[in-house]
């Protein structure tokens, strides 16, 4: 369940209450009121949440004195026999929005990250460490970004994917240069079968980034919990990442191109089936005329995603 609390002019009160009426609100209720503004609370099941702000956010369009909050109830009683309780329950756009404008953001904080989880993945690589690998990719700092830029993607947000497409730019040069830098404390290394093993590309390997990609994007909708699933995004990222800053680093340019390829054919694959993910599970814009830009902005990005890894496909069989 989830409460919604609308904070808006007195004159709107019968508008917010035939909203939640129409939609079929559990409950509501006037929590406060005074001469300039009052406060409903409604009480709806999270499968009919987005329905009910859509029409709250087209009420409050061009107007300041207006202000929309949303929250999850951990327990509301007595329990209702119509409540959804499976996790296949889309959360709400906003939602979304808000909790990947976080992950995606790029600053000290998402930094940190790649610099830890950088240093620990390097160190597994070259020490043929498996455990230490996962290790750094539990932290998963790179899952964000990909995923805000799907969603951006899907929604046809043009700010959003320079945005997302900044944030993750910056974490892999980043993670690159550390993993160079790194190399350099290594003169005599050579490569170990951790390492080799993310320098050459295959079905395999795509397999796991479109099921990482997939997996992220159900996790990020349905709001289960993403520990696990960054794991997956990182399995498919990070490591390859640091294999690249690593054989330039000690001069192994071959093994640095198929590491290259890797990573690039990973985040096309991990972005791919992420916006199919988001698309299947019915995440749109809120504005119905915008739809239509969307749409074309969605195909131009799988398009673009398809013929990258086709390529990438057909550079492996010559």
């Amino acid at each position: 369940m989830i409460t919604i609390e609308v904070i808006a002019p007195p004159s709107n009160e019968d508008a917010i209450t035939r909203i939640a009426k129409q939609h079929e609100a559990s409950d509501y209720w006037v929590s406060s009121s005074s001469d300039k503004q009052i406060a409903i609370k409604i009480l709806v099941d999270k499968a009919k949440s987005q329905k009910i702000l859509d029409q709250l956010q087209k009420l409050m369009k061009g107007k300041s004195n207006f202000r929309v909050l949303a929250s999850t109830l951990d327990i509301a009683l007595p329990y209702e026999k119509n409540q959804s309780t499976n996790s296949n329950v889309t959360i709400s756009r906003e939602a979304l929005l808000s909790q990947l404008k976080v992950q995606g953001k790029l600053d000290s904080h998402y930094m940190m990250l790649v610099f830890l989880s950088t240093i620990v993945a390097a160190i597994g690589l070259i020490e043929n460490n498996v455990a230490v690998i996962i290790g750094a990719m539990v932290i998963a700092p790179l899952l964000g970004p990909n995923l805000a830029l799907s969603l951006s993607t899907t929604l046809g947000q043009i700010n959003g994917i320079l945005n997302a497409l900044r944030t993750l730019a910056v974490g892999i040069l980043f993670a690159l240069s550390i993993s160079i830098v790194l190399s350099l404390f290594y003169p005599d290394l050579v490569l170990t079968p951790e390492l080799l093993t993310r320098t050459t590309v295959g079905l395999d390997g795509l397999a796991l980034a479109l099921a990482s990609g997939a997996a992220a994007a159900l996790s990020i909708t349905t709001g289960v919990s993403s520990v696990l699933v960054g794991v997956m995004v990182a399995v498919a990222l990070l490591p390859p990442t640091v294999t690249l800053g690593i054989c330039l680093g000690i001069g192994a340019y071959p093994e640095a191109k198929g590491a290259a390829l890797l990573l690039i054919a990973n985040i096309a694959s991990v972005n791919l089936t992420a916006q199919l993910t988001m698309r299947l599970k019915g995440i749109k814009p809120r504005e119905e005329d915008h739809h239509f830009t969307a749409l074309v902005i969605f195909i131009v990005g799988i398009l673009f995603w398809c013929a990258l890894i086709a390529y990438l496909i057909y550079s492996l069989n010559q």
